[in-house]
């Protein structure tokens, strides 16, 4: 069985040592001076959103009340799934179109290059949807198994933080649940540990979640493809 028939059967595939150490710190220096430099941590601790200049704070989830909302918003969103009125994926920063507040990840992540692979295990084109980046700090309460409505969606996700052991939050998947969501087993439960640089690919309309985390922070950068 060849690459392309394995992802299809199993829906999901773990590429290791994709993006160099430099890269990925490339990155995590700029979302931590981003950070720094605009306050952020302030403005999340607030009980009200924060509009500014450049990017939308979404503390109550009233305004930007549903994905499609964040998405759609003519501002980059910061998501805060911390906020006063969540109950799950507390300690969750969500940034959703992040290519606006960081250009240079096209820099660093081709997504010609990208593509190319998604063409190479599936024999379909894809094109990019939506560019988050997700910083995890000791998130608890996880959002539980779930699947996306699209039928034609892959995520493309970049460990940009070490994630050696469950304690750090991986990601889970159901495998074959693209296919099939009857008769799981728990043999069919993935746990994906990886290293900074690392990838997942999987289909969206698969079961999936992340591990809860017991005090750890982590980092991925998440493309979003469809057909």
């Amino acid at each position: 069985m060849d690459i392309s028939e394995k992802f299809e059967e199993n829906g999901h595939l773990f590429l290791e040592s994709v993006y160099s150490l430099e890269t990925i710190e490339k990155i995590n220096k700029e979302i931590r001076e981003f950070m720094s430099d605009n306050e952020i941590y302030t403005h999340l601790r607030k009980r009200h959103d924060v509009p500014e200049e450049r990017f939308y704070v979404n503390n109550t989830y009233s305004t930007l009340s549903d994905y499609t909302k964040i998405q759609h918003y003519y501002l980059p969103v910061i998501d805060n799934r911390g906020s006063f009125n969540r109950s799950t994926d507390v300690g969750m920063i969500d940034f959703y179109n992040a290519d606006k507040l960081f250009p240079s990840i096209y820099n660093y992540f081709n997504i010609n290059t990208i593509t190319s692979i998604l063409k190479k295990i599936t024999n379909k084109n894809w094109k990019l949807h939506r560019t988050n980046i997700q910083i995890c700090s000791n998130v608890k309460n996880s959002n539980s198994f779930h699947f996306d409505n699209i039928d034609k969606c892959i995520k493309f996700t970049i460990y940009l933080s070490d994630i050696f052991n469950n304690d750090c939050g991986p990601p889970m998947y159901i495998e074959k649940s693209h296919n099939n969501k009857k008769d799981i087993k728990s043999g069919d439960i993935k746990i994906f540990l990886g290293k900074k640089g690392d990838c997942l690919i999987s289909y969206q309309n698969g079961i999936h979640r992340k591990y809860p985390q017991n005090n750890y922070t982590s980092g991925f950068l998440v493309f979003n493809f469809i057909q």
